[in-house]
């Protein structure tokens, strides 16, 4: 049986909410907020509410709902919540005249809960993840620091904000809205709300293989159809992702097409496989996906993407669908196509035209800027001009960058990267000053939310609505509740996001903070890439003395100052201590000390390597590696026993779930998994100690 939710760990709900006066649990607190919503919003606004975990917080019915808050002025706070703006996901807050009454005006469903989190934000509290939001320490308005936000229409700058989240990985949200169970209902429920806190109003995640069982097929499909429902409830549209081709099938993704060559083999597989994951379920769209590092022919190609759009069509009617335009720049994804050259990918623009194409990027890397040999790209140009002619011709066209690139590079690792936030960004600031069109759809590819990775996502949905001047911008406003050393704290993940901009990218360091394990070690001998590569301890061991010199100038010295100056940062962020927030501080401090080990244990590593290749001896170098490596247990023992979400144990242990893989994203993390790797394979080149290599593969 798929491993869910327990009913035990989320009894631990109330627990991660609180930590202020008025959590649930408290003896029949004072209400700080008053909202009285008319009733046609009523539902969604209570579970907004609700979902903040506050009894100080009260919702209420009223068919009038500016005057029975004015009538209850005198008492706690008032909000009258109304739906008048001509423009569905818009909203405008403003001071009642003559009155203490606060009037939040939106457009339709979607509006009025933007309108009504903003209050609450206003009033100090935080939406950082769909388990542990930030109670405010008062629940009351401070009037003159809202000022700024009345009087004016908020209004999205992008019209579709949403997030993908990668149930192929063994993510929070895979216990969620694919595997079934009251527990991760409630999960569910709790992501599509926080997506709506955080200004968005889309999600999707792609199919599993495992429902082509009917006694799964049948709890999954009971399961999604809650999930469904409920997103629609709070105006939240949906997307399943679903996979073309099984020959690129390299996870458990719900694919299409499994032999054949022609449309008659194509059609009788796809269409009983559309219908078990589409017929009875209100899906908004299909985002279709054609895997990885692997090409077809280009009018086979395109034949079988037209002819699944039209079984789309017939199975249901009138979804949308999009399709992804992945990376990559090897030899076998080049193809030609009416005497043009084109990445394998790109091929979808010729197929029906209602498909819109969503460009994708990887990692924290953006369309502007280096790309660091990811998937063979020293940039996503290509990419980058696509879209751009795609706004320019008033063409539909998507954009899908990520929010974190778990396999080998980040948060298995582990690594705090608010480097991502500076990219995403980088993104949009880059799109708008191109001046070829507003962008009609952002779609964020989300693969967990712990070790601050919930801040890569915050971030970007708001950016969707209302982009800040500066990314720095986006963790001020984060932390705007903890005063002037939350401030402080901004200003450090800031520095530190430019820190890891200049080192990894800018550097070309990414691939040292990363992991490598041993399938990876497999694909780049096959010229199969995809994070960026970097040179094993035996290859930098086998370099002629100068070269040998020039990387440790380069990569050794390049990693210890990109340890010096993330210290640094962390020293910083030391000083602080955040009133009512010392949660999201060690969740900050946690991250940017692995960080700092990290790099300094590479370094130290490599350092040895060339010693002993230059005279024998790693001068004490593995000694401080392995110091360093204790160090980090320490760090990650702490912060694994201080996780967001109610079952912990789902992402750092094994587990039975539908992807390919048998653990929680956070297991190899948990186990220190390629800094064990790094250090067997350092101590068989200095010390010819044989080790055992574990791998650490998928």
């Amino acid at each position: 049986m798929n491993h869910g939710r327990s009913a035990a760990a989320l009894a631990t709900l109330l627990p991660l909410a609180g930590g202020l006066a008025g959590c649930p649990g408290d003896s029949a607190p004072e209400p700080g907020l008053v909202f009285f919503v008319s009733p046609e919003h009523l539902a969604a606004v209570q579970d907004l509410v609700g979902m903040v975990g506050d009894g100080r917080l009260s919702v209420r019915e009223s068919a009038r709902p500016l005057h029975d808050a004015a009538a209850a002025e005198g008492g706690p706070a008032v909000v009258a919540v109304t739906a008048d703006q001509d423009c569905a996901e818009c909203y405008r807050i403003d001071e009642v005249s003559g009155s203490s009454t606060l009037h939040v005006d939106g457009g339709d469903l979607l509006g009025v809960q933007y309108g009504v989190t903003h209050v609450l934000e206003l009033a100090g509290y935080r939406f950082f993840h769909p388990w542990r939001p930030h109670l405010s320490a008062d629940a009351l308005l401070d009037r003159d620091a809202a000022v700024p936000a009345f009087g004016r229409v908020h209004e999205p700058e992008v019209a579709e904000r949403g997030l993908h989240l990668h149930t192929l990985h063994p993510i929070e949200g895979l216990y969620d809205v694919w595997v079934p169970s009251p527990e991760g209902l409630e999960g569910a429920k709790r992501i599509v709300d926080w997506t709506v806190k955080s200004r968005g109003d889309y999600l999707q995640w792609p199919g599993l293989d495992d429902v082509m069982d009917d006694a799964a097929h049948e709890a999954w499909r009971t399961h999604t159809a809650a999930v469904v429902d409920y997103a629609h409830s709070r105006g939240v549209e949906v997307g399943i992702g679903l996979q073309l081709f099984g020959a690129s099938n390299l996870q458990l993704a719900y694919d299409l097409v499994d032999s054949g060559d022609d449309e008659a083999a194509w059609r009788a597989q796809m269409e009983p496989r559309l219908r078990r994951v589409l017929e009875g379920l209100d899906f908004d769209r299909v985002n279709l996906s054609f895997g990885e590092f692997f090409g077809a022919d280009p009018e086979a190609f395109i034949a079988a993407v037209d002819l699944a759009y039209q079984v789309m069509q017939e199975v249901a009617p009138g979804i949308d669908v999009t399709s992804v335009i992945h990376v990559g720049d090897s030899e076998d994804l080049r193809i030609e196509y009416q005497g043009e050259e084109y990445l394998y990918y790109f091929l979808v623009q010729f197929a029906d035209p209602a498909i819109t194409p969503w460009v994708h990027s990887v990692m924290y890397y953006d369309l502007f800027e280096d790309a660091g040999g990811a998937y063979h790209h020293d940039e996503f140009d290509e990419h980058r001009a696509f879209l751009l002619e795609r706004l320019a011709a008033g063409e539909a066209v998507g954009y899908f960058p990520e929010s974190a690139y778990w396999v080998a590079f980040d948060n298995p690792v582990p690594t705090y990267l608010p480097l991502y936030v500076r990219s995403r960004w980088v993104d949009y600031d880059g799109i708008a000053r191109e001046g070829a069109g507003p962008l009609p759809s952002h779609v964020l590819f989300s693969t967990g939310w712990e070790w601050g990775y919930w801040q890569n996502d915050y971030a970007t949905l708001r950016f969707g609505f209302e982009l800040p001047a500066s990314f720095a911008e986006s963790f001020q406003e984060m932390f705007a509740p903890f005063g002037q050393d939350g401030a402080a704290l901004a200003a450090a993940i800031a520095e530190l996001a430019e820190v890891q901009h200049r080192h990894l990218m800018g550097a070309r360091l990414a691939g040292y903070l990363a992991g490598r394990d041993s399938i990876m070690d497999v694909g780049y001998q096959l010229g199969i890439v995809s994070q960026p590569e970097r040179l094993t301890f035996a290859q930098v061991a086998a370099l002629p003395e100068p070269d040998r010199a020039a990387f440790g100038d380069a990569v050794v010295d390049g990693l210890r100052a990109l340890a010096e100056e993330t210290a640094a940062v962390l020293e910083d962020v030391r000083a602080l201590h955040l009133p009512g927030g010392q949660t999201w501080l060690d969740e900050v401090l946690d991250g940017i000390e692995v960080d700092a080990l990290r790099a300094e244990y590479v370094a130290r590593l490599y350092q040895a390597v060339l010693n002993h290749a230059d005279h024998g001896g790693d001068d004490g170098e593995l000694a401080q590696a392995e110091s360093l490596r204790q160090q980090a247990r320490v760090v990650v023992d702490r912060r694994h026993g201080a996780m967001h979400d109610p079952d912990a144990a789902t992402l750092v242990e094994r587990n039975d779930n539908p992807t390919i893989y048998d653990y929680g994203y956070l297991y190899r993390a948990e186990q220190l998994c390629f800094w064990e790797r790094e250090k067997v394979q350092a101590e068989a080149l200095v010390l010819g100690v044989q080790g055992t290599d574990p791998g650490c593969a998928l």
